[in-house]
């Protein structure tokens, strides 16, 4: 029988009221589940979920623990170039314009600098006063080759140039080729007593109006007094000249050649500068300027000292030490710090070097002598004077730089843009030389070689005599000379009681680009005792090897020997 809808719902409402009943009677205390619900999920809110009872740790074997990688950092934010390349790639057309507008803005900007500065000194120099030029140089040495040049470029760049000549003549030679601005005084340096002379001319030149050529008052007023800028030394430079001739330390006479070397390239220069010395040093203190002590040395003799050339390497070293201690005597006093003192080192310059090829006097000179280093003489004859020598530009250009501090040397008036990069680079430039550069053709070598080792350096300078014997042993053996027997002479077997029969015979000079004659030379003295048995009496004898260097003291043997050196002259 099929149950009625009323007795379904009677049906229902039975179970529900017992299971109420049966949850009633079996737990009279327990509490609402919706409110057991919310309390559950608020204390989950507030303290989170109960702890959970801690497992075992199981680890397979083979399996590493398992970590969780770091994230990947941010990436780098952008530089100010990446943001200026975003910037012009968003907006060519502006960036472009801005770039356009700016050059042309500094190129007129430029462009009105220049101009402004041209036309000032076009007004500057047409309302300058006559006093415009008190910067004074002093040239020892006018009459030197590079002098003249180097006096001309001092008075176009705008200095009053005074220099010392060892002759009256070339006073007025050197002051007509000159504006007015060139002041020529008399100085031998061979002769001490014109050095007084010549500093008290300075002073009275230092006092007079320039130009020299202008009419009125040949005096300038006390606050229009030229000041001495830079001293200038060519005299320490010597051409050659008899007591600078290439000859062995064995021959040189110290009294009658050296020493008038000396006083003539070392000792009257810095006697000079010795006395220039506290005016150098007032006119520093009144100008604030700097000032400068330049001393040239020939680059061979100052860096290496060359063979055969004692003379000229004693009187440079000695110069050049000189200037290394005055250089830091100015370092440590005190308001002598504008002075400077600069060492240039001068090569092949010009035609200022001394002619080598000329023949060289060996009248002087014992057989001994001549037979030991005549060769070697010979040799370095043949193996210099190859070198082409600088322009006297390079030189010049050089010490006007140095004197003026970079300010009027050749590149000093370049601009770029408005902006003097040519005195920048002059400067640097001077900067890095220092107190003490090389200039000229083979000055550059000199100044390498001379941190050589000695031993390395000593090798260097032998070879070309190592060479020329070696050449000379190559050479076939040449033929003995014979004299006619007219020229012949015979020797006395008393020459000491009897000297008036003994005829003397002249020695031959050495020409140094004729080897042959140095061999024939040679082999002429190298006489045998076997065919001449009274040589070995005379000729080995001290007296007759020995060769006196002073000046009162000649060896009577030489012009007494029998033994004949060359044709009689």
């Amino acid at each position: 029988m099929v149950p009625t809808i009323d007795q379904l719902e009677q049906y229902f409402d039975y179970v529900e009221r017992l299971v109420v009943g049966t949850l009633a009677a079996a737990s009279p205390g327990l509490p609402n589940v919706q409110e057991a619900l919310n309390r559950l999920w608020l204390d989950i809110s507030r303290f989170g979920p109960p702890g959970l009872p801690s497992f075992p740790d199981i680890r397979v074997p083979g399996l590493r623990p398992f970590e969780v990688p770091p994230p990947p950092p941010p990436p780098p934010p952008k530089s100010l170039i990446d943001n200026a390349g975003d910037c012009i790639a968003r907006h060519p057309w502006i960036v472009s314009g801005v770039a356009i507008s700016a050059l042309g803005a500094g190129l007129l900007a430029g462009y009105s600098i220049v101009c402004m500065r041209s036309l000032k000194g076009r007004r500057v120099k047409v309302a300058s006063p006559q006093f415009e030029r008190r910067q004074a140089v002093v040239i020892l040495g006018g009459d030197h080759p590079l002098g003249l040049p180097l006096i001309m470029e001092f008075e176009k760049q705008g200095y009053i140039v005074i220099t010392s000549v060892s002759s009256p003549e070339t006073v007025s030679d050197i002051e007509s080729k000159g504006h007015g601005y060139v002041r020529a005084l008399i100085l031998d340096p061979s002769e001490p007593g014109t050095i007084p002379i010549f500093l008290r001319s300075l002073a009275s030149t230092l006092s007079r109006r320039f130009p020299i050529t202008a009419a009125g008052d040949p005096y300038a007023p006390t606050p229009y007094h030229p000041m001495v800028h830079s001293v200038i030394s060519l005299l320490t430079m010597p051409t050659a000249s008899v007591h600078c001739a290439p000859a062995p330390f064995e021959q040189i006479s110290l009294r009658s050649t050296y020493l008038p070397h000396l006083l003539s390239t070392h000792v009257a220069p810095l006697q000079v500068i010795q006395a220039l010395l506290p005016l150098l040093r007032a006119d520093a203190s009144r100008a604030r300027g700097h000032k400068s002590i330049i001393l040239c040395l020939p680059a061979a003799d100052a860096r290496v000292g060359l063979p055969f050339g004692s003379v000229n390497a004693m009187s440079a070293a000695a110069t050049l030490r000189a200037a290394d201690v005055l250089r830091r005597e100015i370092a440590a006093a005190q308001g002598m710090s504008a002075i400077r003192i600069v060492t240039v080192d001068v090569g092949a310059v010009g035609s200022s070097t001394g002619d080598l090829s000329e023949t060289v006097n060996m009248d002087d000179w014992t057989p001994s002598e001549k037979a030991t280093y005549g060769a070697a003489l010979s040799a370095l004859r043949e193996t210099r004077g190859s070198r082409v020598p600088a322009d006297v530009s390079t030189f010049v250009d050089s010490l006007v730089s140095v004197a003026s501090g970079g300010t009027k040397a050749r590149y000093s008036g370049k601009f770029v843009f408005g902006i003097g990069f040519g005195l920048v680079y002059e400067q640097f430039k001077d900067w890095v030389r220092g107190d003490r550069f090389s200039i000229g053709a083979g000055a550059g070598t000199y100044a390498i070689a001379s941190y050589l080792p000695p031993v390395l350096l000593d090798s260097l300078l032998a070879l070309p005599h190592f060479l020329m014997t070696i050449r000379n042993r190559l050479l076939p053996p040449l033929p003995p000379r014979t004299d006619p027997p007219s020229n012949r002479t015979v020797r006395s077997t008393t020459p000491a009681s009897h000297p008036e029969n003994v005829p003397g015979t002249g020695t031959s000079s050495l020409v140094l680009h004729r080897p042959v004659g140095l061999d024939s030379t040679i082999s002429e003295a190298a006489v045998t005792p076997e065919s001449h048995p009274n040589v070995e009496e005379e000729g080995t004898s001290p007296d007759a090897e020995a060769e006196s260097n002073d000046g009162d003291l000649e060896s009577t043997s030489v012009g007494s020997s029998w033994v004949s050196l060359g044709p009689h002259e």
